[in-house]
């Protein structure tokens, strides 16, 4: 009798200790705390950071070789000192990106983590997993569709001039552009969130898709580093792409004002 009772009380106090997390994360916090909420997640984040690039750096070289691949044949150059090492820098701090990005994404999240609900805060890991896999499903189709043709446009561009170009400028254009079309490619899973706590509605989002079509293209403007038309658009069009398959998946989630619309016409 005795052996029974203590697997359940033990069982009792640790779902009053769950309780008691889920009422700590249910009370409003004031300003000081999120700050230093932020704060902490902050210093987590470039800590993370920090150590996946240095993880990266031995790699560097053979980044670079990958990066080379979507331009064809071209002849990169140094034309400072310390340019070379500029560029193991950049290229380290743009891989170390995408190999924390789980965790960075995990810590966003759990900064507004006191913001959801109960039932969606179990949803933290999943969401975190697609956060990474959409982010690397942009950098992946950028690298093999979109950064060739915008490359191939931009040197065609210098037709009957004789190239130099640096490496630093280089690494800097194609890891940009890379982590552009990863962010990008998040509009879905951001749409869909917004739709689900009802700041946007889906079908507002539908009538009004020419607004939605110009602030795409605005965003695309914003995100590619060189500002010229190919590459606004090469990225476009898979943003507008995600736009629609957002809208069409939303049509499977009830937002708040999908219930207010049933409510009226059941009155």
């Amino acid at each position: 009798m005795n052996e029974e009772k203590i697997p359940q009380e033990a069982e009792d106090q640790e779902d009053n200790n769950d309780d008691s997390d889920e009422a700590t994360l249910d009370r409003p916090m004031t300003i000081i705390e999120h700050l230093e909420e932020l704060r902490r997640r902050l210093i987590i984040c470039i800590v993370v950071l920090a150590v996946s690039a240095m993880v990266a750096y031995p790699l560097h070289g053979y980044i670079l070789r990958l990066l080379m691949v979507p331009a064809g044949k071209i002849n990169l150059n140094v034309l400072e000192v310390t340019e070379a090492f500029k560029v193991n820098i950049l290229l380290s701090l743009f891989t170390g990106v995408v190999i924390s990005f789980p965790v960075l994404a995990y810590q966003i999240l759990k900064f507004v983590l006191p913001a959801l609900k109960r039932r969606e805060r179990r949803l933290l890991v999943p969401l975190v997993i697609l956060f990474f896999v959409l982010f690397l499903g942009g950098v992946v189709f950028s690298y093999f569709n979109l950064l060739p043709v915008a490359i191939g446009w931009l040197l065609n561009q210098g037709q009957g001039l004789e190239l130099t170009l640096s490496v630093s400028r280089y690494v800097s254009f194609v890891g940009w552009f890379l982590l552009a079309s990863g962010v990008a490619f998040e509009l879905p899973l951001v749409l869909l969130a917004l739709i689900k706590v009802g700041l946007v509605d889906r079908r507002a989002l539908r009538k009004q898709w020419q607004v939605a079509y110009m602030v795409i293209l605005l965003l695309a403007a914003i995100l590619t580093p060189d500002w010229s038309p190919i590459t606004m658009m090469v990225l476009a069009l898979p943003m507008i792409v995600l736009y629609e398959l957002a809208l069409l998946l939303a049509r499977f989630f009830r937002s708040p004002g999908d219930v207010k619309l049933k409510n009226d016409h059941s009155r």
